[in-house]
């Protein structure tokens, strides 16, 4: 299986989010600062294949999905 690579590098923002989960800019923002803290990240980067392993989302699928709107 050949895995997508997302465009614009690996980290996921909370536009992203915010495309992959139909809600709120504001909210997509909570929602990367939680699963930054309950990961125990210093800093404010949040990789794809962290944020969908943490949902248990299927990576090439979000990839996939987002890359059009990248």
């Amino acid at each position: 299986m050949i895995m997508s690579k997302p465009k614009r590098g690996l980290l996921i923002t909370p536009k992203d989010i915010q495309v992959i989960t139909g809600c709120a800019i504001s909210t997509a923002r909570r929602e990367h600062k939680l699963v930054r803290a309950i990961l125990g990240k210093t800093k404010r980067r949040l990789t794809v294949k962290e944020y969908c392993n943490y949902f248990e989302f299927d990576y090439a699928e979000v990839v996939e999905y987002i890359n059009p709107f990248r």
